[in-house]
């Protein structure tokens, strides 16, 4: 049995706890080869290791094992309906994952939806192994093994050897010890008092929000997904190359009056110690960027003054920045009682994140064969905690969103609210 240890962003990420899913979905016109979609799920995780990897506690440490895992499982269901696939990835978001040596399935499931002119393919991977462009690497490496299972791979094994990927320079840096970690654990509880006195003197009727669920199985996660056509999407290209700022700037623009801290996840790829190229792991880490709105200026002068900021943050020091603080040689015990009190100061009880896939069609997910054509792509991340999490991805020149929530305690009203408020105020900008 081969094993590693968790490196330090997957450490970080379990203790976020479960589930912690990444569910999407691609819907193909054409007939369904059961026997062609069977094999190419068996070369795909061949090709990438970590969809035969289980995780493995021993005593206070965490290792990815590889060994007596089974193929990934594929479950046929029939397409009732059109949008069944929406109502079976807000379960699969929800739904954890088995975990341990005593457990032989891999942390992937794969649903089909199968009817005779019409299927979707849905994917759900456990957090830990995956992060949201690994989705895309994976659907696209399915799709070419399920049209030309002869193709030739390599697979990605420096993956299941390597466990130490930061930076050196940033390694150099990770605590030995748990003392970093109680000192500034304990200064950040003296923040958290310090902002809790302060709303309570703004508002003598305000409780803190709940941000960790007791019972996840409770609570109901719902989508709400909207998307700019060609046009509305080749406008908002072409203003954010005019006034020279990023579409993550922009993206997070048009929330800021709603949430002046937002998360923005970062690609890690071309940062760490060793070349993961298109392998699926979990190579990104995130951002939180405090910015007010400020409505006496243009949308496009907050936009630019985000992305100074944003590009300011980007240094190596400030992406890997929480590595200085937590390490493997804080317990996971004590990573998880930190999670809630860390996520009030950071995001303020009002955590949001966009995450942004760019552009899938430039990864040639849109590929087609004489039998089959992608129609639509659909999902996104979800967290194990009450956050809203919206998911950005571009494809057939159609920029798509997904806003994932928790429902309680957020509304569909509410979700609008937001999102027709971010809508209206980038439509305006957009006429100027």
């Amino acid at each position: 049995m081969e094993r590693r240890k968790l490196n330090e962003i997957e450490y970080l990420l379990l203790t976020f706890g479960q589930p912690n899913n990444i569910s999407m979905c691609i819907t193909i016109k054409g007939e369904l080869d059961l026997e062609k979609l069977r094999n190419a799920l068996d070369l795909a995780q061949e090709k990438h290791p970590m969809l035969k990897a289980q995780i493995y506690f021993e005593d206070e440490e965490q290792f990815l094992i590889w060994g007596d895992i089974n193929s990934i499982p594929l479950d046929v269901i029939p397409r009732k309906k059109k949008e069944l696939y929406r109502e079976i990835i807000e379960q699969e978001f929800i739904t954890p994952f088995d975990m341990g040596i005593n457990y032989k399935n891999p942390l992937i499931r794969v649903k089909v939806l199968q009817s005779e002119t019409v299927f979707d393919l849905i994917i759900t991977i456990q957090h830990v192994i995956a992060d949201g462009i690994s989705m895309a690497f994976l659907f696209r490496d399915i799709l070419e093994f399920y049209i030309n299972p002869q193709k030739k791979f390599k697979p990605f094994e420096i993956v299941k050897e390597t466990e130490n990927i930061l930076p050196s320079d940033i390694r150099k840096k990770i605590p030995k010890s748990k003392c970093r970690f109680k000192i500034v654990s304990w200064l950040i509880k003296i923040g958290v008092l310090f902002y809790r006195l302060i709303d309570k003197f703004r508002s003598e009727s305000k409780e803190p929000n709940q941000l960790e669920f007791d019972n996840i199985n409770d609570q109901t996660l719902k989508t709400y997904s909207w998307i700019f056509n060609k046009q509305q999407t080749m406008d908002f290209i072409k203003k954010c190359k005019e006034q020279r700022i990023s579409v993550q700037s922009a993206l997070c623009t048009m929330f800021l009056e709603d949430f002046p801290i937002i998360n923005n996840p970062i690609n890690l790829r071309d940062r760490l110690d060793y070349p993961v190229g298109q392998s699926v792991g979990l190579y990104a880490s995130g951002l939180n960027i405090k910015k007010p709105y400020n409505p006496k200026i243009s949308f496009w002068k907050n936009a630019e003054q985000y992305y100074h900021k944003l590009r300011k943050n980007l240094s190596s020091d400030k992406v890997f920045g929480i590595f200085k603080i937590i390490s493997r040689v804080v317990p996971i015990e004590s990573l998880i009682k930190f999670r809630p009190i860390f996520l009030e100061l950071a995001s303020r009880n009002n955590p949001f994140t966009i995450t942004n896939l760019g552009a899938l069609d430039r990864l040639n997910l849109l590929i087609s064969s004489e039998n089959l054509f992608v129609d639509h792509l659909y999902g996104g991340v979800s967290m194990s905690f009450e956050a809203l999490v919206i998911t950005v991805f571009t494809i057939k020149n159609k920029m798509h969103f997904h806003f994932h929530y928790f429902s309680p305690p957020h509304t569909e009203k509410e979700i609008k609210n937001y999102v027709e408020n971010a809508i209206e105020k980038l439509n305006i900008a957009l006429e100027n």
